[in-house]
């Protein structure tokens, strides 16, 4: 049975790209029999920098297509024919949406969701609101018309079936996974020029309003004031609401001196590593998250987390993060100070994250897709 995958995505940096970039990186390896047609931009081609794999082909589109009102009028109303012509049996999308008219080209449709926000926090996504409703509508047509329904977590499982009503036994759990880079614990030489790498903690997210960044700053603010002068805040981030990022930049400006809150936008992940692991800890705050990867990188070069309690966090995060309400400041700083204080504590962090994240691989990610588009 041939296979294709839809992996034409956005050219921003974000949760749905590195999840295409690296699940291409390792089905090269993983895939030894199995005929698999590969749709994508010539720019993720060039990320991947792949080894020759005969039972893979590639199928370069233009770059428009990272635009999402061509991106989806080509999935839409040619890729189906695209996929008659090259006689695919199965399609997987792993970008939230898919063609939703596949069964009357007879094609099975496995679609992948990364995010349950529409339903559950609609007005804190970014963007218009009419693009947001119809991004939610294709969204519900495309889980309701696909064959299977694979999710990051048992969280968003049971999330998207209270909500949406889908029959459970077509949704199938599979985590995502860590880059083998992060495994390698060697001297990283990927640094970033003139960037001191000491005293500071790190955020990396994307600037939209359900990861709560004011909130982080507010409590951060609260542990300056207990002389804690030379402590600084790296915000590494993809800025995909461009009024709230305004709104955190005013905040910055009213409430801290130069040089106390750095921001990294669109850094290239190779510098990440250095930056975990320099770090005095990593935060994270987000109201609506069905994996989160950040926190897992983080742990994987010694950093202890700080994460929110809220949506599948504590599923994956398990007991090798400290915990906080992401609404309230007083405990985000609390949680701050608690491994900023306590030598004990931040030792167990470390030591309990440094074991847990090798529970996610991209391998097993991969194959464990693989087994059910061969079905």
């Amino acid at each position: 049975m041939t296979i294709a995958i839809d992996m034409i995505g956005t050219s921003l940096g974000s949760g749905t790209k590195t999840y295409n970039v690296n699940f291409c990186k390792y089905i090269n390896e993983i895939n030894k029999d199995q005929k698999i047609f590969i749709f994508l931009t010539e720019e993720y081609l060039e990320i991947i920098n792949s080894t020759i794999n005969h039972n893979i082909s590639y199928i370069k589109k233009s770059s428009m297509f990272s635009n999402i009102f061509f991106r989806i009028l080509w999935m839409q109303f040619f890729l189906p024919f695209e996929l008659r012509k090259l006689k695919v049996k199965h399609l997987y999308s792993p970008m939230n949406f898919g063609p939703i008219f596949l069964k009357f080209f007879k094609i099975k449709f496995t679609l992948a969701l990364h995010s349950n926000l529409p339903w559950v926090y609609f007005s804190k996504m970014p963007g218009n609101a009419i693009r947001n409703y119809l991004t939610r509508f294709l969204m519900e047509m495309s889980i309701n018309s696909c064959d299977n329904l694979i999710v990051d977590s048992n969280f968003a499982k049971k999330e998207i079936v209270k909500i949406l009503r889908i029959n459970e036994e077509k949704i199938h759990v599979i985590y995502l996974g860590i880059d083998k880079n992060y495994f390698n614990f060697e001297e990283n030489l990927h640094h970033i020029k003139n960037f001191e790498y000491k005293n500071y903690i790190i955020s990396v997210s994307s600037c939209v309003k359900y990861h709560n960044i004011i909130n982080l700053l507010k409590a951060f603010k609260l542990i300056k004031q207990k002389n804690n002068e030379d402590l600084r805040f790296v915000l590494v981030m993809q800025i995909l609401d461009k009024d709230y990022y305004f709104q955190i930049n005013d905040f910055v400006t009213k409430n801290f001196k130069s040089n106390e809150i750095i921001f990294f936008h669109n850094l290239d992940n190779k510098y990440l590593a250095n930056l975990y692991r320099n770090a005095t800890f990593y935060i994270f705050s987000s109201y609506c998250e069905v994996f989160g990867l950040t926190s897992l990188e983080a742990m994987s070069q010694g950093c202890p987390v700080i994460i929110s309690k809220k949506s599948a966090l504590p599923e994956i995060n398990d007991n090798a993060a400290e915990y906080f309400d992401p609404d309230d400041v007083s405990q985000i700083k609390e949680s701050m100070n608690k491994v900023l204080l306590n030598k004990d504590f931040r030792s167990e962090l470390i030591d309990k994250g440094k074991t847990h994240f090798q529970r996610f691989s991209w391998d097993k990610t991969v194959s464990d897709t693989l087994k059910i588009l061969k079905t």
